[in-house]
Parts: structure tokens; C-alpha cells; sequence
């Protein structure tokens, strides 16, 4: 029974002191408007111009993996091709999202 107490104790512990740290650390006022990231910036688009590249390419390539699966009636071909489709496109979502960052 005391192991038990214990546990709780410690998790308590921990969940109090991260609440409390998140509530000081998110207090915190950032200005950034004066900074010059304009190199950064550019560096990000270009990234992301690739990177949808890429990712329409994985994209091509898992659909050709899917369409070869159904033609052999291979059910892991299908699986993998499915999933190489799904993460191109999820790398074009990636990319096309640096707006939600502010870029």
C-alpha cells in the first residue's frame, strides 16, 4: 500500500511541477517583429518547393506500387504501396503547411 501512495505521490509531483513550469514558461511575452530572418525565410520556401517535389514523386511511385499489387494479387504490395502513397502525400501536406508557421 505504501509503494501505491508513493507512485501517486510521485506522479502528482511531476503533473503539479509541469502545469506549473507551462503556466510560467507560457506567461512569457516574445517580440519578434524587429528580427531580420529574411535569409531564413527564403531558405524555408525553397525547402518546401522541393520537398512538395518529392513528395508528388513518392506519391507517383506508391500508386505504382499499388496498381502493380493489384495486378499481381499480392496483399503486402498493396499494403506497401498504399502506405508509400500515403506519405508522399503526407510530405506535400508537410510542405504546403509553412504558412501555419507564419512563412
Amino acid at each position: 500500500m505504501k509503494k501505491f501512495l508513493r507512485k501517486i505521490k510521485n506522479k502528482i509531483t511531476i503533473l503539479s511541477g509541469t502545469i506549473v513550469s507551462t503556466f510560467v514558461l507560457a506567461s512569457n511575452k516574445v517580440y519578434a517583429a524587429g528580427s531580420n530572418t529574411g535569409s531564413v525565410d527564403s531558405f524555408i520556401n525553397f525547402a518546401c518547393d522541393w520537398l512538395t517535389k518529392i513528395g508528388g514523386i513518392v506519391a507517383l511511385v506508391g500508386g505504382v506500387m499499388f496498381a502493380l499489387g493489384w495486378q499481381r494479387e499480392d496483399a503486402e504490395g498493396k499494403s506497401r504501396g498504399l502506405m508509400t502513397l500515403m506519405a508522399g502525400f503526407m510530405l506535400v501536406a508537410i510542405a504546403q503547411s509553412k504558412n501555419l508557421f507564419g512563412l
